[in-house]
């Protein structure tokens, strides 16, 4: 039995483009990582382009994303691990809203969670 890939267990590009607004709506309104976004040099459009077509890539194989690294883009920004971990659960609460399955919901936090040495404290 083929397995259906997880790019489009999350409804494509649009599925990903929707869990990346969603996402920043999230970050924008939790008190730990909110400021990051302050003064922030892009736009709400920006980070959810960012966003979407990082994980595009990253799920669909094709690459779509021209963006700086994510150690380079998180260097000098000392994010700790409640930070992390407050993105983490945003990002599930951005799932869940939107009706993403527990299996896809889990898959996608394996995948966050891996990228953690090139997001904390560097």
């Amino acid at each position: 039995m083929e397995q259906i890939p997880l790019f489009e267990r999350l409804g494509g590009r649009d599925g990903i483009r929707a869990m990346a607004e969603r996402l920043l709506e999230n970050h924008l309104q939790n008190p730990l990582i909110a400021t990051r976004y302050a003064n922030g040099s892009m736009d709400r459009e920006q980070l959810v382009d960012g966003a979407t077509e990082f994980f595009c890539t990253g799920l669909s194989g094709v690459p779509t994303y021209e963006g700086r690294p994510l150690a380079d883009v998180h260097t000098g920004m000392n994010i700790d691990d409640a930070e992390f971990v407050a993105v983490l659960d945003d990002a599930i609460a951005a799932m869940g809203s939107l009706g993403v399955g527990e299996r896809e919901q889990a898959e996608v936090l394996h995948i966050l969670y891996s990228m953690k040495g090139d997001v904390v404290r560097l």
